[in-house]
């Protein structure tokens, strides 16, 4: 079954030094994925939690995913390792997947 999805990748904890590297290792798994043109390259942001890297699809279009609950937590796992091996040590990555077809007050970030 395919579902729309808002989708976003985080980078937290990184070596700012190493961003170029980690958004190339990053690309390389989104290209494998068939979604590098849907997200755009990661930018350098900060939220309550601090300093991060962070690309996330236009939330006036969704991606279609097959078997996404499968897909996507393996997606997650490959970006962890390439951007650990990217930043030269550990970091955080979060791949973000959210029903862009449920309605709820979470989807008010995508915007």
């Amino acid at each position: 079954m395919s579902i729309n999805l808002h989708l976003g990748v985080v980078v937290r904890d990184h070596r700012p030094e190493r961003s170029a590297d980690i958004e190339r290792a990053v690309r390389r798994i989104l290209e494998l994925e068939g979604i590098d043109g849907d997200l755009p390259p990661l930018v350098d942001a900060s939220d309550a939690e601090g300093r991060c890297l962070v690309s996330r699809t236009d939330p006036e279009s969704p991606v279609i995913i097959s078997r996404a609950y499968i897909w996507a937590p393996q997606v997650e796992e490959m970006l962890r390792a390439a951007a650990t091996e990217a930043n030269g040590g550990p970091c955080r990555v979060a791949f973000e997947w959210q029903d862009a077809d449920e309605s709820s007050d979470e989807s008010e970030s995508w915007d």
